[in-house]
């Protein structure tokens, strides 16, 4: 497994051809990681969710990291190759 990063424009057009991203990449690297559902250790994934750091898609995320005082600048899909 590889970790894919590629700035929103892209990840939306991913997301709309069925990629689910893993997490989302804030302007802030000190605010805690935000997940997306691609995320699949069902421990962590319980955790972010009760921490409000789990979100679906980017608006989501971007509603997230606004709480936190950043927002989400790239985002992060987990694939077996690369381009």
């Amino acid at each position: 497994m590889f970790i894919e990063k590629v700035e929103i424009k892209e990840a939306r057009k991913l997301i709309a051809a069925g990629r689910q991203p893993y997490q989302y990449l804030t302007k802030n690297p000190h605010v805690l990681p935000i997940f997306g559902p691609r995320l699949e250790d069902p421990g962590e994934r319980n955790r972010a969710k009760k921490e409000g750091r789990l979100a679906e898609n980017v608006e989501a995320a971007q509603q997230i990291a606004k709480r936190f005082g950043t927002e989400v600048s790239m985002v992060s899909f987990l694939t077996d190759n690369l381009k």
